[in-house]
């Protein structure tokens, strides 16, 4: 029964820490990613092509 205990307790915290960190990202709108930054220069090529 302690198993099953600690399996609802972690799952509880990953999905506490996930809802966490969602809304930690979602809410650096006006800051780029580094994900978005790292796709600069692709988004500059883009636009020379058209």
């Amino acid at each position: 029964m302690e198993v099953f205990a600690v399996t609802i307790f972690m799952s509880l915290a990953f999905a506490v820490l996930f809802a966490v960190l969602f809304f930690a990202e979602r809410s650096q709108r006006q800051r780029r990613s580094l994900e978005q930054i790292s796709l600069l220069p692709l988004e500059a090529d883009q636009t020379d092509r058209r």
